[in-house]
This record gives C-alpha cells, structure tokens and sequence, in this order.
C-alpha cells in the first residue's frame, strides 16, 4: 500500500518537472519559496490564494461602530454638534484663479521644506499582511519632507519610487476595505466611499483618519497619484466649502430622487417628520431625529427638511474629517490647499479618472530591438484595446505602481524624484517550452516583455497581470 502510494506521488512529480519552474521565485505574500516542486498552474494558483488571504484584514483592526444601546445618547452629542461644520464652511473664492497658478503655488510651498534626496532617505519596513498596523506605526517616527523608501518583508526589492507608490495604492485600498467599517459605499451612480456614519468617536478611529490626512500630504509632497475612492462630499468637507441641497445626490441618490418627487405632492399628505434610519453594517436599524423631538414634528418645508439633514450627515462625518484637515494642514499650509475646489483637489489627488490608449501608446518608448512597427509591439496594443478600464489599471499598477494616470497625462509619469519617466518597454529573450512572464520595474515605469512567437501567448502573459491583480511578483 505504501509502495503505490510512493509511485504514485513519484509519477505526479515527474509530470510536474516537465513544465517546472527553472529558478527559485520567493511568493510576495507569504514568501515561500516556489521552485521546482511546483509549475506553473500551480505557481498561479498559488499567487491566487495567497493574494486573496492578503486582502483579508485580521480582527485586531476592526473599528469601533455604536450599538443600538448608544442611539439616543449619540444623538443628542451629533445635536450639540450640527452647527460646527455649517458655521466654519466657506464658499470657495479661489475658482477664477488660474488652476496652473494653484499648482504652481502648491510645489513652491511644498519646495520650501522638501529635503533633496541626496540628503538621504527615511526606511520603512511593511509587513503586507499587516500594512496599515506597520504603516501606522512606523510615518509618525519619519520625517514627510524626506525622500521614503519602502521595504516589503519577506521580498526582494528595491525602491526607486515604484514600491513607494504601491504602498501608497495598496494601503488606501486596505483602509477603504469594508472589513475594516471606516467606510461604507454610498449609494450613487459612481461608486465611492463615504465614512461609516455609525463610527465611534474615539482615539481608536481618530488614528486612521489622522494617518489618511498624512498620506493625503506625502502624495501631494512627491506628487504621487492614488486611486482614493472618496466621495466627493469627503473632499468638499476637507476644504470646508458649503454643501448645497443639489449635492445631496452625490452622497444618496435614492434619497435625492425621492426628495425631489415631493414637490409634487402635498406635504401634509405624506407624514414626513424630522428624523431618518441608518442601518450599521449587520442591517440593524438606528434611528435618529435631525432636530429636537424631530419624531413629532411634521415637516412643512422641503427645503429646511433637507437642509437639517445634509447638517446632521455633515455632523456625523466632521470629527473624522477634521482628522483629515488637521494632519493635512500641520503639514501643507492651510491657504495653499484651500486656494483649490474640490474637483480640482480630487484630480490632484486621483489622477484621471479614465486611462485613453490612444495617449498612452503615443507617449510610450521602446528599445531596440522593440519599436513601434514590431510584431510583438502592434499585438500588445491589439491586444490592450481589447480590455476592460479595470483590466488596464491592473497592467498599469504593474508597471508603475498606480492604478491611475496622473494629472499630466502620460506625457508626465514621473519617478519618485520628479523626473519624467515615461512609460517604456523593453524586451527580454524567449525561452522556448515554459511559460514567459512580463516583468516590471515599477521604478521606471517600464515593461520588460519577452519577444513571444505567437500573439495568444503575449495575450496569456498579459491577462495573467490583469485578472491577478499581481504585486510585487516581477517587480522591481
């Protein structure tokens, strides 16, 4: 019986070996090392996995949200408050002034106090299973004006700017992760984040936010751009401008719709009363008047109804966005950011929202024997033209660390020390009878693509990076 069982695991090795992996890979997740026990369906299978145990957020940072218990008192602390954030708002005054002469006043300020590279740089070592607790633990001891360098554990890298920016991405994406309850989705046509209104006031959830409005500063400082999926209410309220019942449908727009249809009725009809229902993360319903005794008071004017409500929303967001303003502005100037409206602090911040192809291969370079007439060259673009925008800021977020294109387009990738670096390719020798992998060097912005035979295997290659959503495997 042993005899068998031996022959038939030898028989199942042998069968690996025939399409083994040639040289040892170290798993960027778990950093096992993967060599030639394994090929390579079982090197994908294996990334898969542990990929998405890595997303996964261990219990220990979960954040607070009140129980049913706390309703009543919670309301009358969000009542005391709703005046603060209406008092404090500001029309912004700044919307005539050139956007350039804003960005320009931005990198002069931050030009001041940002120290040149050649002074050194500040290390931090991230463990990805935990980024945001070894994240937080480590920004509070660096100095924010110095050049950092990011360090995954377990893995071999190097960080010339590209690592920087997907710490930068992966952090965001795990602060924003639901697990975490910080945020919940709002109910738009554009999906985005807006910050859990159930959340506890406590220094526990302070941290985070406080560490957002950092982050906030050091991609500003080294002008990295990040896919942040705020809602634009978050943004409006970071620069205090006044929200006005028309944006109400950027936070719900089923509300916004069914408030907009009571024109056409008589209020009276309807029974409506000055107070709403939210329901936390387990469904559980929590209800709340947006004045006082507003259980009993019928409304009789739409306009004053809605208004109450966009204060009340605004007072249950405002101590956690004040986090974000305060870090953010012990940082950057106050007057500097606020010079910007929050369409124009989201592009800063974002990047462009929608990857163009057509731009992208215009200002993409090549080295010999690669150029824009290769064979190899015309199906990778064929083949690029075929994706989804999801598809492609995977392949981008492989080549240079961000999911999206910064403000300059992609005439203006930038390394980590301003420097344009556009994005390049280069080629790499075919190996025949195994599988060719893309590689990248997130640092320079570029793809180093083996000279393949026949397009399907470009394409395999190709899809492999967009549907694993691959960090750190081939990077460097």
């Amino acid at each position: 019986m042993g005899q068998s069982s031996l022959q038939k695991r030898m028989k199942k090795k042998r069968e690996i070996l025939s399409d083994a992996i040639k040289e040892t890979i170290i798993c960027p997740f778990c950093s096992t090392q993967i060599n030639s026990n394994y090929n390579y369906d079982q090197l994908n299978n294996h990334l898969q996995e542990c990929g998405s145990k890595y997303y996964d957020l261990d219990s220990s940072q979960i954040c607070d949200i009140y129980l049913t218990k706390d309703d009543s008192n919670f309301n009358q602390i969000i009542l005391k408050e709703i005046n603060l954030y209406r008092n404090n708002s500001r029309i912004n005054k700044s919307e005539n002034i050139d956007f350039n002469v804003k960005i320009e006043e931005l990198h002069k300020e931050i030009g001041k106090k940002k120290i040149s590279w050649e002074e050194g740089a500040e290390y931090l070592n991230i463990n990805r299973m935990n980024i945001i607790r070894e994240s937080l633990k480590q920004i509070d001891d660096i100095n924010i004006f110095k050049e950092w360098k990011i360090n995954f554990i377990g893995e071999t890298n190097y960080d010339a700017g590209g690592i920087m920016r997907e710490w930068f991405t992966t952090l965001f994406k795990s602060l924003e992760d639901e697990k975490l309850n910080l945020f919940i989705q709002s109910e738009t046509d554009t999906f985005s984040y807006i910050i859990n209104p159930l959340l506890k006031r406590n220094d526990n959830n302070f941290k985070y936010f406080s560490l957002i409005g950092k982050l906030i500063a050091k991609a500003l400082i080294d002008n990295i751009t990040v896919n942040i999926c705020f809602n634009k209410i978050i943004y409006k309220m970071i620069l205090q401008e006044e929200i006005k019942i028309d944006e109400l449908v950027f936070i719900n727009k089923p509300l916004y719709n069914s408030i907009e249809n009571l024109n056409n009725f008589e209020l009276t009809d309807l029974g409506l009363y000055y107070n709403i229902e939210l329901k936390d993360i387990k469904n559980n319903i929590h209800k709340f008047d947006i004045q006082n005794n507003g259980i009993n008071i019928q409304v009789r004017d739409i306009n004053d109804y809605i208004n109450k409500r966009i204060d009340f929303m605004t007072a249950l967001y405002e101590p956690f966005i004040k986090r974000i303003r305060d870090s953010l502005f012990d940082i950057i100037p106050k007057n500097v950011i606020q010079a910007f409206t929050s369409d124009q602090l989201e592009l800063i911040i974002n990047g462009r929202p929608f990857i163009d192809l057509e731009e992208w291969k215009l200002f993409t370079e090549y080295r010999e024997p690669y150029n824009i007439d290769h064979e190899v060259i015309i199906w990778f673009w064929d083949i690029l033209s075929e994706l989804t925008q999801l598809q492609l800021s995977n392949l981008l977020m492989f080549a240079t660390g961000s999911t999206r294109v910064p403000l300059g387009g992609f005439e203006q990738l930038e390394s980590n020390r301003g420097n344009v670096s556009r994005f390049t390719i280069e080629s790499l020798p075919y190996i025949p009878n195994q599988k060719n992998y893309i590689k990248a060097h997130t640092c320079f912005n570029r793809l180093d693509i083996p000279i393949f035979k026949n397009k399907n295997e470009l394409k395999e290659a190709i899809l492999f990076i967009c549907n694993n959503k691959i960090l750190g495997f081939g990077i460097d």
